[in-house]
């Protein structure tokens, strides 16, 4: 069976994951579906659980753009990685999740737009189409273990460390092994020889001939950050409304009252570096 040593370049971006087994077939992606500065423990521990069941590198993803560009560059620097296993929780605003199951499937369009994803930015406008394309031979199988957004429900196999590592274990096995529908097995590395690539990211760079507006990207971001009671009491109809007018210079932030309270510290708090 063919595996190779990763270069002394792996893996070229840093991120939120630990390595792990450099000959291992499977690299594990939990979903971070909260802010990355209160990281709730179960997730942690699914990291863990790949890294302990021997997986090359267990790690998290919060975005369907740069996020994902890293996920890329990492997985094809070691072409011992054959499948991804996805598990946590599916982000309602991002969709990282749907958008790997989408870049697998579909590839990409003419202007590095993920077809078929439904997030609000699914662009790889960073990567080469060689290092796109690699990812989408190299991955034999992307493991879709995902729960629903906002699921808590820790038997749930995506939810549930055993469950991942044995998502894990079932690829390292000779023989082809069954685990939830998928048929996976260690059939050594990629033929290919690893592509190390960095990022190189640059402000002045576009979406693509579909690119967004900067107004349009903010008050979404904006309104991740506010209460989302539709309270009112800022005046708008809407939290969403009262975040297009802050991202348009209309409103301030600090208008709205709810967001002034204890209870949303933490929303207050990002929201002022997010604006900064």
């Amino acid at each position: 069976m063919l595996k190779v040593n990763p270069p002394p370049e792996y893996p070229p971006e840093p991120g939120r994951y630990t390595r792990g087994n450099d000959f291992s077939p499977a690299a594990v992606c939990v979903i971070l579906d909260t802010f990355d500065f209160a990281i709730p423990p179960d997730l942690q521990e699914l990291v863990m659980a790949g890294l302990d069941a021997g997986a090359a590198l267990a790690g998290m993803l919060q975005t369907e753009n740069v996020g994902l560009e890293k996920v890329l560059c990492n997985i094809v620097a070691n072409p011992n990685i054959r499948y991804l296993i996805l598990c946590g929780r599916e982000s309602a605003g991002h969709l990282p999740g749907q958008t790997i199951m989408a870049l697998k499937d579909n590839g990409v369009d003419a202007a590095k737009r993920i077809i078929g994803s439904n997030a609000p930015t699914a662009y790889l406008a960073n990567l080469p189409e060689d290092v796109i394309s690699r990812f989408r031979d190299q991955i034999v199988t992307v493991v879709n273990m995902l729960t629903r957004p906002g699921a808590t429900d820790r038997s749930l196999p995506g939810l549930n460390m055993n469950s991942v590592a044995e998502a894990v274990r079932a690829c390292y096995q000779e023989s082809p092994a069954e685990f939830m529908g998928y048929t996976l097995y260690d059939m050594g590395a990629c033929t290919e020889p690893p592509i190390v690539y960095r990022i190189a990211w640059k402000l002045a760079q576009t979406w693509g001939s579909d690119q967004l507006k900067k107004t349009e990207v903010s008050w979404l971001a904006i309104s991740k950050l506010l209460p989302g009671t539709d309270c009112k009491q800022c005046g708008e109809a809407k939290c969403t409304a009262f975040a297009i007018k802050v991202a348009k210079g209309k409103r301030r932030a600090d208008e709205c009252p709810p967001l002034l309270t204890s209870e949303y510290a933490d929303l207050r708090q990002a929201l002022v570096k997010l604006l900064e």
